[in-house]
C-alpha cells in the first residue's frame, strides 16, 4: 500500500504559523511592558518634579512665616516704646501748663498711629502663627456674660464714633463656657468692630443664646448690622488674609483684610464655625457657634502619645 506523502510545508505551516503569532505575541507584550517602563519613569520623574515643587513651596512659606515673626517681633519693640513716651509726654505737657498744652492734640495723633500699627503688627503675627500651625489654645471656665461686657465696653466708643447704636440680646442664663478666653473675646470684638466701621448711623445688635445638645451645649453669638452689605461675589472672598471687599472699602475704612480670617481660624481651632449673610445696602450678619466645652485636640493627642511611650 502505498502512503502520499505530505510535502513539509503544507505539515508544518501551522506549526510554523504559530511560532510566528507567538512570536509577534512576544514582541507586541514586550513592547508593551517597555511602554509602561517608559510611562512609569515619566511618571516617577513628574512626581519628583511636583514633590521638588511642592517642597520648595512649602519651604518658602516657613520662610516667609520665619520673617514675619521676627519682623513682627522687632516691630513692636520700638512701636511700644514710641507709645509710652507719647503718653509721657502727654503728661508732661499738662502739667507744664497752656504753653505746652497746644502739643497735646499731635502727641495724641502720634499715640494712635503707634496704636494702630502696633494693632496691624498683632493681625499679622497672629496669622502668621497660625499658618505656621504654632497657635495654641488656652482653655478656662469664664462666665459668658461677663466676658460679653468686656467686649460691649471696648466696642462701644467705636460705636459711637458713626453714631451708631449698639444694642445687646440674651437669651436666657448664658451660664458657663469652657474655651479660649481671649480668643473668643477678639473674634466678637473683630466682628463687631467691622460692624461699627461698616455701618453709619445705624445699629449693631449682638444675640447671644446657649443651645442644650449631646454631648455639651453649644453657645451662638450672633452680630448683625444695618451697614452697607455686600455682593455675593464679595462674600465668596470674605474670609481670605489680607481681603478687603474691594480697593474703595480698603481707602475709606483702611484695615488689613485680617480680622475675619483670623476670627475663622480662632473658631475652627475651638470646633465652632463663624458664618456670613449679607446682601448689599441691606446690612450683615455673622453667627459664631462654639461648642461651651471646647476640647483641646493638640493636648490630648499629646496625653495620648505619652501613654502610649513606654517608660
Amino acid at each position: 500500500m502505498v502512503v502520499a506523502e505530505q510535502p513539509l510545508d503544507e505539515a508544518y505551516g501551522p506549526i510554523r504559523q504559530l511560532g510566528l503569532n507567538i512570536g509577534l505575541a512576544a514582541g507586541l507584550l514586550g513592547l508593551a511592558a517597555l511602554a509602561a517602563v517608559i510611562g512609569l519613569g515619566r511618571i516617577s520623574a513628574r512626581n519628583r518634579r511636583l514633590q521638588s515643587a511642592k517642597d520648595a513651596a512649602e519651604a518658602a512659606d516657613r520662610a516667609k512665616s520665619a520673617f514675619l515673626l521676627t519682623m513682627s517681633h522687632e516691630l513692636r519693640t520700638p512701636l511700644n516704646a514710641i507709645i509710652g513716651y507719647s503718653d509721657m509726654l502727654q503728661e508732661e505737657a499738662e502739667n507744664l501748663g497752656d504753653a505746652a498744652k497746644r502739643f497735646i492734640p499731635d502727641l495724641q495723633k502720634v499715640q494712635g498711629a503707634g496704636k494702630h500699627l502696633l494693632a496691624l503688627i498683632d493681625s499679622i503675627l497672629e496669622i502668621t502663627q497660625l499658618e505656621a500651625g504654632r497657635m495654641e489654645l488656652h482653655l478656662e471656665t469664664f462666665d459668658i456674660s461677663s466676658m460679653l461686657r468686656e467686649v460691649v465696653t471696648a466696642v462701644q466708643a467705636l460705636a459711637e464714633e458713626e453714631a451708631n447704636t449698639l444694642e445687646v440680646h440674651t437669651a436666657g442664663a448664658l451660664g458657663t463656657m469652657r474655651a479660649d478666653r481671649i480668643k473668643v473675646r477678639q473674634s466678637l470684638f473683630n466682628l463687631l468692630s467691622n460692624a461699627c466701621k461698616f455701618t453709619e448711623r445705624g445699629r449693631i445688635t449682638l444675640n447671644v443664646s446657649r443651645e442644650p445638645r449631646l454631648p455639651a451645649d453649644w453657645i451662638t453669638f450672633c452680630i448683625s448690622d444695618t451697614g452697607i452689605g455686600m455682593t455675593p461675589v464679595q462674600m465668596a472672598q470674605l474670609f481670605q488674609p489680607f481681603t478687603q471687599i474691594d480697593v474703595s472699602t480698603t481707602r475709606k475704612y483702611g484695615g488689613t483684610g485680617l480680622g475675619l480670617a483670623i476670627s475663622q481660624r480662632f473658631c475652627q481651632m475651638m470646633g465652632g464655625t463663624i458664618t456670613a449673610e449679607s446682601a448689599l445696602g441691606q446690612g450683615s450678619t455673622f453667627t459664631i457657634r462654639l461648642p461651651a466645652a471646647v476640647v483641646n485636640d493638640k493636648v490630648e493627642r499629646r496625653e495620648e502619645a505619652r501613654e502610649v511611650t513606654p517608660d
